[in-house]
């Protein structure tokens, strides 16, 4: 069985830093990062709840994307990149792992579809792929509010000039109810 910290630092995976950040990529794109906190809560029947913070920065790249997250005093928990070639999660005191994607990668890893590949465009407020997208909900200036895809309900919320800065990704699999949620500064 996953452990929850294995799901709090993939978190999305999405996921992402207010008190610590780590220098911006040698190949990060101007203007292209957003950073802030994250708390991830998992409950499952006769267990104790779960639960997990900490900060993120999340960088696009020239060819793709790499998410940090680190502990509240700043220790980095994980480290995911995307480019061309593939997903790489990188973890203290555990040896890195590979996939052709960061869906791929999250399936190897947790054993279970979490929907990645979506993150750059959830960071921005859009869908991207509509693929398994269903119950969109925009407010009155066209910007997207809520919808499902793979299982995951998605809410944005309080937009700047970039995109929301309020996110909330919620779950149920296996009897466990996963919520995550994303404070964008």
């Amino acid at each position: 069985m996953v452990g929850w910290r294995s799901v709090a630092c993939l978190g999305f995976a999405l996921l992402l830093s207010a008190c610590a950040t780590s220098p911006p990529l040698s190949g990060a794109l101007p203007g292209s990062e957003r950073q802030g906190r994250f708390a991830l809560k998992a409950t499952s029947p006769f267990e104790e709840p779960k639960a997990i913070q900490g900060n993120f920065l999340w960088q696009q790249t020239a060819d793709g994307w790499v998410l940090f997250l680190k502990s509240p005093m700043g220790a980095t928990l994980a480290t995911l990149s995307v480019d061309a070639a593939g997903a790489t999660l990188q973890r203290t005191n555990a040896p890195d792992q590979r996939a052709n994607s960061p869906t791929a990668l999250m399936r190897q890893t947790l054993g279970e579809e979490v929907p990645v590949d979506a993150l750059s465009d959830w960071i921005g407020g859009r869908l991207g792929d509509r693929a398994n997208i269903t119950g969109v909900v925009r407010d009155d200036q066209g910007r997207v509010t809520a919808f499902e895809q793979q299982g995951w309900q998605v809410s944005f919320a309080r937009y700047d000039s970039v995109g929301p800065t309020r996110m909330t990704l919620a779950t149920q699999s296996q009897g466990r109810d996963v919520v995550l949620r994303l404070v964008i500064n």
